[in-house]
């Protein structure tokens, strides 16, 4: 078995390489930051990723209706292990659990408001998952949704959430 990475894997290593050293800043990648370097919490980090969403490298391995290049997910892991070499963001929850599940679940109107926003960076999710007795174990938790008019009411209790402070949205 050969685990080599193949030619247009190292091609495509080469062109996030040179994207990082054309894009190089210290407030954008820190290897020093002792906690989730990973995430785009400030203006500038934010913008960052705003330019790889635009390099076509956000959503990579979504299909091509949904503005993806169905390119496999390896290119995701190699493009995420480039970034994380440099401390700088990486590609997460939006393309990741957010995307992935409203284009399997979704209603046309969340597909059509949410998946291009995800593919720019132009918007964050929150992670509101953390319960006291649970966790993150979603079979755990006790937090219930209502009907309230044309919305839903949520009556739970959380103990923290992943990116509460910059984020537009929460995921639940």
């Amino acid at each position: 078995m050969d685990f080599e990475f193949s030619d247009a894997e190292q091609e495509f290593v080469a062109k996030v390489d040179a994207f990082i050293a054309a894009n190089r800043d210290p407030e954008v990648m820190d290897v020093t930051r002792e906690n989730m370097a990973q995430i785009c919490d400030t203006p500038k980090r934010r913008a960052f990723m705003k330019k790889v969403g635009q390099a076509g490298w956000l959503g990579m391995s979504w299909p091509k209706e949904h503005g993806g290049s169905e390119i496999g997910g390896l290119y995701e892991y190699l493009l995420n292990e480039r970034l994380a070499g440099v401390g700088a963001p990486q590609i997460g929850k939006g393309v990741g659990i957010v995307g992935k599940t409203l284009m399997r679940h979704g209603n046309e109107k969340l597909k059509r408001e949410f998946l291009p926003k995800i593919l720019n960076n132009d918007v964050e999710f929150a992670v509101g998952y953390s319960e006291p007795q649970a966790g993150s174990d979603a079979a755990a938790m006790a937090l219930k949704a209502t009907r309230d008019g044309d919305g839903w009411r949520l009556n739970g209790q959380k103990i923290f959430t992943t990116s509460a402070h910059f984020a537009e949205w929460y995921w639940v």
